[in-house]
């Protein structure tokens, strides 16, 4: 007859629920509020981004082209921080494109295999209509970019509207 190991005396499961205090209730209702959509009774807010020796010129200038497009079109506001994202899907994201390469150079270009798989590594995906600017989390707007000039763009358009009301109008400027 197999051993048992003895019950324990606490209940099943309850060690790992939270709490439902205020911090949970706050995220629920949150979530449950409606999308912050641009506001054009509010007044347009240019944000200047700065072109910077260290960015990758050409990643850059696609990014901010994209951005500039979409200003034009009247389309960035500024989104609810913190912004709501699936990290998932940028992960996965870039493990497709390194399965990529390793399905068309492996094994008979192990040196270009190895070469794009270092050169993705200083790669991010980027959402190419920040996501602080209304953009959508979805693969369909994903672009890898130069990880530094990832972070630096996003960092300048965040410290210019992180005090501004939900839904500002926003207008891109690139700066040289």
């Amino acid at each position: 007859m197999p051993s048992r190991a003895p019950k324990s005396s606490k209940k099943r499961g309850g060690a790992g629920k939270p709490k439902v205090g205020k911090g949970v209730r706050a995220a629920v209702k949150k979530a449950a509020a409606k999308p912050v959509v641009r506001n054009n009774d509010l007044p347009e807010v240019t944000i200047k981004v700065q072109r910077k020796s260290f960015h990758a010129r050409g990643q850059f200038d696609r990014k901010m082209n994209a951005l500039k497009k979409l200003s034009d079109e009247g389309k960035l506001f500024k989104q609810a921080n913190p912004v709501a994202r699936d990290k998932k899907i940028t992960a996965d994201y870039k493990k497709r494109i390194r399965q990529k390469i390793f399905d068309k150079y492996w094994p008979h270009d192990k040196k270009m295999a190895n070469a794009l798989a270092a050169r993705l590594r200083k790669q991010q995906p980027d959402h190419v209509w920040e996501l602080q600017l209304g953009g959508a989390d979805d693969v369909s707007n994903l672009k890898l970019l130069h990880g530094r000039t990832n972070w630096d763009v996003g960092g300048q358009i965040w410290r210019q509207i992180m005090n501004l009301p939900d839904g500002t109008p926003i207008r891109i400027e690139v700066v040289d």
